[in-house]
């Protein structure tokens, strides 16, 4: 079983204004860490779109070999990529959801109100 320690985050699509489940988007990263900027992470590059009937696919496992060409990677780091999509992959073909499934139904409260850039300055 994947555990939250794990260099990916699970985030939740709805789509349309009833806010339906699109589907779960389970993105490949590095681990957060503080850094004197601020919070950082890296992209891992190789993803998994889940559907709301369980289906998956996944996403841009050929772009890594890429990545090593342009040397983003050495392909040492993009085996190890490769080892954590095959234990998400062993939890998905196992039919195993190890997030709170709560969130596709989450509403932001009424109160928030919409946050629009320009009021800030923003351009």
């Amino acid at each position: 079983m994947l555990s939250a320690a794990e260099p990916y985050s699970t985030w939740v699509f709805w789509e349309g204004e009833e806010r339906s489940l699109d589907s779960w988007y389970i993105n490949l990263q590095e681990p957060f860490r503080r850094t004197p900027d601020g919070i950082d992470s890296q992209d891992l590059e190789l993803d998994f779109v889940v559907a709301p009937d369980g289906s998956w696919q996944k996403k841009d496992d050929d772009l890594l070999d890429v990545w090593v060409e342009k040397g983003r990677w050495t392909a040492d780091e993009v085996a190890r990529i490769r080892e954590i999509g095959a234990r998400v992959e062993t939890e998905l073909r196992a039919g195993r959801r190890w997030w709170d499934e709560r969130w596709a139904s989450w509403e932001p409260p009424k109160r928030w109100e919409p946050w629009v850039q320009a009021e800030l300055g923003a351009g």
